[in-house]
């Protein structure tokens, strides 16, 4: 099923109000995203004091029932923020493109609601390449990777970080570029944006210097992101991959394979958005189960979820990748 503009549009409508408005621009190839919600220093502060224990992973839908999970793939999920939509990547039939990812989403009434099946966004967000690690972002803007074209040198036809919005008359933006300050000739996963004490930052993945790691671009007072930097406090000799940030910026969490073996959910944290993170960890079992892949963790903006791909065992799909969600607990819960 292909979804069709009005349907998307319909939908945020009637549940964005609250959320605020952003704009963008275009200066040269970079594109200038802005105006999302910055949290308080005091919302920060109690943010950070979190922590990140989080609660036994469930299975987005058990037994493949919503048409979420299925016996294709299903992998980077990202939550809108005001937890109505889910986004997320497969390679199922019905697709653009014959046996690519596409991007996918799903909506509910509320939080404590079931979600509804899966619908395709379509073109031109989705093309007849790979189209995946869609990142939901205020004001109907979508950060997204695709390997339509590499526009910048390097060898391949390497996936790259575009940007998108859905526009108030219908229709999505032609997805743009984000340039070679922040892409390279190599790839991109998993943009992660974050807006906080001032600051803007670009988190992402990338092999552009071999394995790869984790990299930050931060917007500057003239508007433009600048060269991307390894974050190397979290970088490891083996695969670092697919970080996403908290919305105050003060938690990081990302798949990688440090420990040996398939991808693991590692997390990081920080008191302030110029201190650096702390020395990354593991998360448990409740998170991370046994000798199965686990990518593309996000958090919900409340911070209050965590979603991520894994290859364990599902009623619907055997070990094919499906969705997975958990709870974070209270502190003092176990």
């Amino acid at each position: 099923m292909t979804l069709h503009t009005t349907q998307l549009t319909g939908h945020t409508r009637s549940t964005s109000r609250a959320r605020c408005a952003a704009g963008v621009a275009l200066a040269g190839a970079v594109l200038l995203l802005g105006a999302l919600v910055r949290p308080t220093t005091a919302q920060a502060t109690r943010d950070h004091g979190h922590g990140s224990q989080w609660g036994p992973a469930e299975s987005v839908d058990p037994g493949g029932l919503l048409g979420i999970n299925t016996a294709a793939g299903e992998g980077c999920p990202s939550e809108t923020p005001d937890a109505h939509m889910l986004f997320f990547a497969s390679n199922r039939a019905g697709g653009i493109g014959p046996g690519t990812n596409d991007i996918w989403v799903s909506f509910r009434a509320s939080r404590r609601s079931p979600w509804g099946a899966p619908v395709n966004v379509g073109a031109p967000v989705n093309s007849t390449a790979n189209d995946f690690c869609p990142t939901p972002l205020p004001g109907n803007q979508l950060l997204f990777v695709s390997s339509r074209g590499n526009q910048c040198a390097g060898p391949g036809n390497n996936p790259d970080i575009y940007y998108t919005r859905l526009q108030p008359s219908g229709g999505w933006l032609d997805p743009l570029h984000l340039g070679c300050e922040v892409n390279s000739g190599f790839e991109e996963f998993s943009p992660s944006l974050v807006q906080a004490e001032g600051r803007t930052f670009l988190y992402f993945s990338s092999n552009r210097l071999g394995t790869h790691d984790l990299f930050v671009s931060v917007l500057s007072d003239a508007g433009v992101f600048g060269p991307a930097q390894p974050v190397s406090e979290l970088n490891s000799d083996l695969q670092d991959s697919r970080p996403n940030v908290r919305k105050d910026g003060l938690e990081i969490v990302f798949d990688s394979t440090r420990d040996g073996g398939l991808p693991q959910i590692f997390a990081a944290t920080r008191s302030s958005v110029f201190k650096r993170w702390s020395a990354a960890r593991r998360l448990g079992e409740n998170v991370n189960a046994g000798d199965f892949a686990q990518t593309r963790p996000t958090i919900s903006r409340d911070g209050q979820r965590l979603y991520f791909g894994s290859s364990r065992p599902d009623e619907a799909s055997g070990t094919v990748n499906d969705l997975y969600v958990a709870p974070r607990r209270r502190p003092g819960r176990h």
